[in-house]
């Protein structure tokens, strides 16, 4: 058994440095890489992990993984970084997973897409428990129709970077928890002979609830400087089901917490030689958006192609984004007066009581919906969360030790309902990365990276990024 659990086992070691001319780094040159960047002009970073994946036991119905992952941080968020610290156990289709640890994107590209509305690759991770079972046959339908599923609990990390980095007075939040569940349907085979198409589509929700806020203002609870919101059982079950509501409801009772969520969608082509996929991401706050009520004006939509081998091109990425309508300007709840009630302002990421969808100053989500981290006034909310895009990834290898890709992000910008831009923003994110690895330095590989924004959102930028990474296997010592 210690013998087993030993195989595989790899030790990664890499050091990245990053440094440009604006008051921040280049978007793309700190966006969906786990948090394990910083948006200011100049960081860097010595990482060391040591892991195992559950993947080396892929001809055994058990499967077990774990890793340590540790960063030294210049100019960050923090100096040290838990990236990553968990073990994975899995039987067959079901795994349990306890700790940190970095997830995927589903149904996107994880190098090319500008990242998911809900849960994307920007932050750093979230530790938690949490259970998957992945795509499993329903019985009599000759896996034709599959389904699989999550549901974790957890806690934020990052009440100790709130409370540095928040202005006096101004709202944040520490020791939150966290909740995230996930449903998925997939119909046809990806190996089938004539008509290699599937098609998925699946609801993901999630919630922060407990913790203790501080510094919270609001019509029930005004100039409450502390107050410590319940994470007892019944606040758990109350996130699984979202229900309950908060204790400074008052008489106006709400959800307990902050819930979120996105349907997601995906037709896709295996072919032997060329691959093709449309995907469709809806993102909603609380009920508003759930259904097709305000009509589905907000969006994430994109297409992916996968071309036959060739020496220039390989995989292509063209996205649109949309986060401007948010249910309508217009809202108001129901009154003695006022029979009607109107869901408008969504208010996408940010939250009246917690500060927002983020961890560490990243959003959770889509990065080109503006991070706290950006704030100059060191307020932890959104201040741009309406916003009209085009994104454009590629990436090609023309040869057995290069590989490249370039990320092209154009967006309006609206800033928000309640703090609106007085004129549309436009904004720029370019980034072009070549990666070596080089056929004579076995386990070696450097990146070289460069990244421009140009526009009145987060300013102009030039930079560069140089990583150098070295894996060992250590059982082949």
């Amino acid at each position: 058994m210690a013998q087993n659990l030993a195989s595989g086992l790899t030790l990664d070691a890499e050091i990245s440095a990053t440094g440009s001319s604006g008051d921040y780094s280049p978007l793309w040159l700190n966006s969906n890489r786990y948090g394990m960047s910083s948006t200011e002009s100049w960081s860097a970073y010595q990482r060391v992990k040591l892991s195992r994946s559950e993947d080396n036991d892929s001809l055994r119905n058990w499967q077990f993984g774990y890793a340590l992952d540790l960063a030294l941080m210049e100019n960050s968020a923090s100096v040290l970084n838990v990236q990553q610290a968990y073990i994975k156990a899995a039987y067959r289709k079901v795994s349990v997973t306890i700790g940190s640890k970095e997830q995927p994107m589903v149904m996107k590209n994880q190098a090319l897409s500008s990242g998911g509305l809900g849960l994307g690759i920007n932050a750093r991770p979230i530790p938690q428990m949490r259970f998957d079972i992945d795509y499993f046959s329903i019985p009599g339908t000759n896996q034709w129709w599959k389904w699989k599923a999550n549901m974790s609990y957890g806690f934020t990390t990052d009440g100790n970077w709130q409370r540095s980095f928040v202005a006096e007075g101004e709202r944040y939040t520490s020791n939150h928890l966290y909740h995230e569940k996930a449903l998925y349907w997939k119909f046809g085979k990806e190996n089938h002979p004539v008509v290699p198409l599937t098609y998925e589509i699946g609801i993901s929700m999630s919630s922060q609830f407990g913790g203790t806020l501080y510094n919270i203002t609001g019509r029930n609870h005004r100039d409450k400087t502390e107050v410590v919101m319940p994470s007892d059982l019944r606040s758990w079950v109350d996130a699984l089901f979202c229900r309950g509501h908060d204790v400074t409801d008052g008489t106006e009772a709400n959800t307990a917490g902050n819930h979120l969520g996105s349907y997601n969608m995906a037709l896709a082509w295996h072919g032997e030689k060329w691959k093709a996929k449309a995907y469709f991401e809806r993102f909603f706050e609380d009920q508003s958006m759930l259904t097709v009520q305000y009509g589905i004006q907000d969006h994430l939509i994109g297409v992916e192609g996968e071309l036959p081998a060739n020496p220039f091109l390989s995989t292509i990425v063209i996205e649109h984004i949309s986060t401007k309508n948010q249910s309508g300007a217009v809202y108001h709840d129901q009154t003695a007066s006022i029979p009607d009630k109107m869901n408008g302002r969504d208010n996408y990421y940010n939250h009246n009581l917690y500060s927002g969808w983020q961890h560490w100053g990243q959003t959770i989500g889509n990065p080109l919906i503006t991070s706290p981290s950006y704030n100059a006034s060191h307020k932890i909310q959104f201040d741009n969360n309406r916003i009209k895009g085009w994104h454009i990834g590629l990436s090609g290898d023309p040869s057995e030790s290069i590989h490249w890709r370039m990320l092209l992000s154009l967006t309006q910008n609206w800033g928000t309902y309640v703090k609106p831009y007085v004129d549309v923003r436009n904004q720029m994110n370019l980034m072009g990365e070549v990666t070596w690895t080089p056929s004579f330095l076995k386990g070696w590989s450097g990146k070289m990276a460069m990244g421009y924004d140009n526009g009145s959102v987060i300013g102009n930028s030039f930079g560069a990024q140089l990583s150098i990474h070295k894996t060992l296997n250590l059982m082949g010592l």
